[in-house]
């Protein structure tokens, strides 16, 4: 072989060694304990789905939504041990966006409610919830998702019926103090 192809070949092992290395530590930090500074190194992604039922009531996933995160950790079904980010200060807001096979019509009138979970290893743990009911005003629904077990955590869900029998929904998640509230008459 020449010199060049092992050169080639010593510098792809070097970066694969070195790259298992990094997600190796990232797995570690995943389950890290909270630091001084009070923040988690884990996965903030947080779960939703649309549920049959009432948030009272909550029955089978009828709709998996794409996990809420904050901006800098927004993926679709992140995968946990790969994405790492603190948790966010109070105050800062969390999004997710998802598209369903669904007519707005058909999800207000179903009987559903919008449940945000802690995380996927503690899917059993509720955030915040909402209840899809109400009258769409064209083609949208705001649902108020209103905080679950002390989570700290309150937001609005945006339905948008896109005409073609799919329906945008995007989630808005604070923890802390939130500016979503409805100002005091």
């Amino acid at each position: 072989m020449s010199k060049r192809l092992i050169a080639g070949m010593a510098l792809m092992t070097t970066v694969l060694v070195g790259t298992g290395g990094v997600i190796s530590s990232v797995s570690a930090q995943d389950s890290a304990t909270p630091s001084m500074t009070g923040h988690t190194m884990e996965n903030t992604a947080h779960p939703a789905h649309i549920h049959a039922g009432t948030c009272d009531a909550l029955g089978d996933v009828v709709f998996p939504l794409n996990d809420v995160a904050d901006n800098s950790a927004a993926t679709p079904m992140a995968t946990p041990s790969l994405t790492m980010a603190s948790t966010p200060e109070a105050g800062s807001t969390q999004q997710s966006t998802t598209t369903v096979d669904a007519a707005l019509d058909d999800i207000i009138s179903g009987g559903h409610a919008i449940n945000v979970h802690e995380s996927a290893e503690r899917i059993d743990v509720y955030i915040a919830c909402g209840d899809v009911t109400g009258e769409a005003t064209d083609g949208m629904l705001t649902v108020e998702l209103q905080e679950l077990n002390a989570s700290g955590f309150t937001g609005q869900a945006m339905l948008t019926d896109n005409g073609d029998g799919t329906t945008t929904v995007e989630i808005s998640l604070m923890q802390g103090e939130s500016d979503m509230a409805t100002p005091a008459a």
